[in-house]
């Protein structure tokens, strides 16, 4: 069942190459590629430079606004869906125009330039089309390679701007994009039995590829006897699990991404730089000579091509380091088997055959050295107490402490985006009174430069810090946590299990120990803090019996909807009403037990490698396949910028 899966998720890849052949072969001139260069690692994934010189394309250039590149053929323009971009593509055009008049007037029928747009063209481009006078020459098309294959199990949109559209501004234009992903998927992969909607724009997403498929007349030949590929599909919006983008991971996929600039699938490994010592206050930053003969190197996050990171990305950090002291000592112990007593053809066979390995396996060991050197310079040293922190701000407890030491951040260790990360996590789950607000903004303010105000309006907007206009003084007392007193957060999340140290306290010392000491837990991708609300959710769907043990344990969850090939064109209901309605109780139960377990989650907004490393062992545990996908891997930094920029 795995083998055909990853077989056909493999196949958006070919789809996507069709497209853009399709554009391609309309274009029937032969041209040049202008491409953005943010683009250009996502389309890496997708086709090869061979590829697009077997589609007529002569020479590739990056996009720069103020360099423009020679035009001698038709010119092709590969750019996202920005539109001060676009603007800057069409003033290009205007330049070229400017300088050699257009070639046109001889082929009538054919345009000069042509400008790709990423993932969706925008009504208001067509209009800047038009008032700069190019709709004579200048052609627009909209490509979207769909899923994008990092890993196995691992999927990406590589829309980053999503998470700011949708969340920050409110624009659903995007969402658009994803459902007729979506519906691609339905083909691709057969419609899923189940699929949970949870959150706003999750179910927005469904209801629009409901309609799709209505308006097409086809769901019909999707609705076939032969099973889908997934029996579960879960699609949840970002906002309902912030924490886990906010907490440290301790997984060390997690932390590469927190040091070092991920694009991709590919992380970007500078050692004269990383993201945390960049983002501090100049007078706080290490004034380390910089090495010229140090080249920048990448590391491809991806198993099948690097075997150290397919063996460790999962696991806790502090087990990462004996693995590749064991990997060390093998290395030296192959590396001296060449001996003078050596026959010719056994030399000839160790230079031929065992030499290129173990050279090749040294400098991917290398690698993997300096990341986690950088690992314990930056983050090691505050490591232990950063975890006290984040564990007594999901157990709201000790909020002086935790107070007292954001306080000595601003002054002594000021990261721009750390600091408004760890906030952010405060409000989430304990509450910030007035004065405590008022305190950081000004302290932050005070450090990093009043530019930053309009940062705190962003992050209201995304439901990640209060909104300082309309807090009243009956708000405010509502959100003074008082020693011992739940918090609305902790209420909601145990009753999904999600803090095992709450559980734990209760428990007596020799069994609390062999409970941090298992890796049986989610909980283990945040030092046994906190579990990712995606893997248990996904647990309990793997593991329910029936409709009415889904109800018991997840019939609170308001927001939480259900749909799919078994509820017919029925849009997207609570579990709670499907239950009591009984219309599709006993269809319901037949598939229950899931059989095949195979699960497919879908996190709109962004998803991290502690919430893939979770899910990767609720897959072992459950002995069940899950893919997971997003429009973007981040990390809780990563988000905090996205918000910030």
């Amino acid at each position: 069942m795995d083998s055909s899966i990853d077989k056909k998720l493999l196949g958006f890849r070919q789809i996507a190459q069709e497209k853009l052949k399709n554009i391609f072969t309309k274009i029937t001139l032969r041209k040049d590629l202008i491409i953005e260069p943010k683009l250009i690692k996502s389309l890496e994934n997708i086709c090869t430079a061979s590829w697009l010189k077997k589609n007529e394309i002569d020479k590739i250039y990056k996009f720069d606004p103020k360099n423009p590149p020679p035009k001698q053929k038709t010119l092709v323009y590969f750019v996202s869906g920005n539109l001060l971009t676009f603007k800057n593509v069409l003033d290009q055009i205007n330049s070229y125009q400017t300088v050699g008049g257009s070639e046109t007037d001889a082929l009538p029928s054919s345009k000069d330039y042509h400008v790709i747009v990423f993932p969706t063209v925008l009504s208001s481009f067509d209009s800047l089309v038009e008032e700069e006078g190019l709709s004579k020459i200048v052609e627009l098309h909209k490509f979207q390679w769909d899923f994008i294959v990092f890993d196995n199990g691992i999927l990406s949109l590589e829309i980053p701007q999503l998470f700011t559209e949708v969340f920050v501004k409110h624009d659903t234009s995007l969402l658009g994009t994803i459902a007729h992903t979506f519906r691609l998927f339905n083909l691709v992969m057969k419609r899923p039995n189940f699929i949970f909607t949870f959150g706003e724009n999750s179910e927005k997403i469904i209801n629009m590829v409901q309609r799709i498929e209505n308006y097409q007349l086809d769901r019909a030949k999707d609705e076939s006897t032969d099973s889908p590929d997934f029996n579960v599909m879960l699609i949840i919006d970002r906002d309902k699990d912030y924490p886990s983008c906010l907490l440290t991971p301790v997984v060390y996929s997690g932390l590469l991404l927190e040091i070092h600039k991920y694009d991709s699938g590919s992380l970007t490994i500078d050692a004269n730089s990383n993201k945390i010592e960049s983002e501090k206050l100049k007078f706080l930053q290490d004034k380390r000579p910089s090495s010229s003969k140090t080249e920048t190197t990448y590391l491809r996050m991806n198993g099948n091509h690097d075997v150290i990171f397919s063996e460790n990305r999962y696991k806790h950090f502090s087990d990462v380091a004996a693995v590749l002291s064991t990997i060390a000592k093998n290395l030296g112990i192959e590396g001296n088997l060449y001996s003078r007593d050596m026959k010719f053809n056994e030399m000839k066979d160790y230079v031929k055959n065992k030499l290129p390995k173990v050279a090749a396996q040294k400098k991917e060991l290398f690698k993997h050295l300096i990341l986690c050197e950088t690992i314990v310079n930056e983050i090691g040293i505050n490591f232990e107490k950063q975890q006290i922190i984040e564990e007594n701000i999901l157990t709201n407890s000790n909020r002086k402490q935790i107070m007292s030491h954001i306080d000595d951040l601003v002054s002594t260790d000021a990261h721009k985006w750390a600091l408004l990360r760890l906030m952010c996590l405060c409000h989430i789950t304990i509450g910030l009174n007035n004065d405590e607000i008022t305190r950081f903004m000004t302290n932050y303010l005070n450090s990093f430069g009043h530019q930053y105000l309009n940062i705190f309006t962003n992050l209201s907007a995304a439901n990640l810090f209060p909104n300082t206009l309309n807090l009243s003084k009956n708000k405010i007392l509502q959100q003074i946590s008082l020693p011992k007193l739940k918090t609305q957060f902790q209420i909601d999340a145990n009753k999904l299990k999600q803090l095992p140290t709450d559980v734990v306290e209760n428990q007596p010392k020799d069994e609390q120990q062999s409970e941090k000491s298992q890796r049986s837990c989610p909980s283990y991708v945040f030092n046994g803090n906190y579990i990712p609300l995606i893997s248990q959710l996904a647990a309990i769907f793997l593991r329910t019996s029936n409709l009415e043990e889904l109800n018991q344990k997840l019939g609170h969850l308001d927001s939480l909807k259900l749909c799919g090939k078994l509820f017919e064109n029925d849009a997207p209901k609570t579990i709670r009403e499907i239950f009591t309605s009984g219309k599709f109780k006993s269809n319901i139960n037949k598939h229950f037990p899931l059989s095949p377990r195979s699960m497919f989650i879908f996190v709109v907004g962004g998803l991290t490698y502690a919430e893939i490393a979770a899910c990767s062992l609720i897959e072992r545990m459950t002995s069940s396949k899950i893919v997971i996908a997003s429009n973007q891997i981040i990390s809780g930094g990563d988000l905090i910028e996205s918000i910030g920029k």
